[in-house]
């Protein structure tokens, strides 16, 4: 896994459009083979069959090349921690080697073959880009339909190991920064709203308080059961246009009323990314949020809001150790403890990306 993985890192890495709020969006189309249990309940012989059907449509795609295979059973566990961060794979996917996750080249796919479902067909993307994901996730489901026969019913639609997966299928999200929402105390009540709207909504970093980490939320359709892909894409897409204004008039009336506290806020953060020593990864979310609000409200210079979103990936804990197992980069002699030397790494790629940044002073 550790080969491949570079191959895998470049949706983030392109800027995509609302990026000052709207980090990324993803669509999921969950599906299964007809004729065969699902694989909660799978027998391995099966479930082997049906990994084969799988593959076997997989290399009669029209560019096969573009997607690598790998077996669970194959994967070490930086590996599986690295596709965890990635929101490719769950912490605890089995390691059978009936269970597959196939990756497209430029990290803009993933497919997961007998987890949950069968067949979980993910499309990832910068910015608000549902319309683009859902394309890339429908095209490649489609493709996959000339060979294999997917399970369905009249009435439920396409059948799915969770009720709430029935139907269409698909699951669409969304990953918001608030932080002025949450500075103004405005997001409970945004929150409230997206919730009777019929959509999820979940700290991405969550807290026992029920905050996030960096005010970093996933918003998502709830339930694949009614309406169309078209509506469910809608509903969340006229949400987070309505998050985005909000987000970016709290913005301007924190600026507006309280200048000098968004600049302590703001200089705080550079000044601690800049200059520290050691960064453990909480403390990482927070200052690059604070950085992306100095940003919105022209406080900072010398870096923009890609490098940040590429920052909240590339800085997690298995990066880093993957990281340290692979860089020629020098740690001091002093930094001896895991947990040490995972900071250290980290406030160096931060501090690497930063090194340009700067502050802008108010002028009066």
């Amino acid at each position: 896994m550790k080969r491949n993985y570079e191959k895998t890192d470049a949706w983030y890495t392109v800027d995509g459009p609302d990026s000052d709020v709207t980090l990324s969006s993803r669509v999921r189309f969950a599906r299964n083979l007809d004729g065969f249990i699902f694989p909660l309940k799978i027998k391995s012989d099966d479930a082997e069959r049906v990994q084969s059907i799988i593959l076997d449509a997989f290399n009669h795609l029209e560019s096969p090349e573009h997607y690598q295979t790998v077996r669970m059973s194959s994967i070490d566990a930086l590996g599986r921690r690295i596709l965890s961060e990635r929101g490719i794979l769950h912490s605890d996917s089995g390691s059978e080697p009936w269970r597959a996750v196939i990756l497209r080249n430029d990290g803009l796919a993933s497919v997961t073959v007998n987890m949950d479902d069968h067949l979980r067909i993910s499309s990832f993307s910068s910015g608000l880009s549902l319309d683009a994901s859902g394309r890339l996730a429908r095209e490649i489901t489609d493709s996959l339909s000339t060979r294999i026969r997917y399970a369905c019913d009249p009435d439920f639609g396409y059948l799915s190991t969770s009720p709430f997966d029935c139907g269409t299928g698909m699951k669409a999200s969304i990953l918001v920064c608030l932080p002025a929402l949450h500075l103004n105390g405005l997001l409970d009540r945004v929150i409230r709203e997206s919730l009777a709207q019929g959509l999820s909504v979940r700290g991405f970093y969550g807290q026992k308080d029920g905050s996030s980490l960096g005010s970093l939320y996933q918003i998502s359709t709830l339930a694949s059961t009614s309406g169309t892909e078209e509506s469910q894409i809608q509903l969340l897409q006229e949400a987070c246009e309505k998050i985005i204004t909000l987000e970016r008039r709290s913005r301007k009336e924190l600026m507006d009323k309280r200048p000098t506290f968004c600049e302590d806020i703001v200089f705080r953060a550079i000044t601690t990314a800049k200059y520290a020593r050691f960064i453990s990864f909480p403390e990482a979310v927070e200052l690059l949020e604070r950085l992306r609000f100095g940003l919105s409200a022209n406080m900072i210079s010398g870096i923009d809001n890609l490098e940040i979103n590429a920052l909240l990936y590339r800085i997690q804990n298995a990066h880093m150790s993957f990281l340290i197992q692979g860089s020629d980069v020098t740690i001091e002699e002093d930094v001896t403890s895991e947990e040490e030397r995972m900071d250290r790494m980290r406030t160096m790629v931060i501090q690497e990306v930063l090194k340009k940044a700067d502050i802008r002073e108010r002028r009066n």
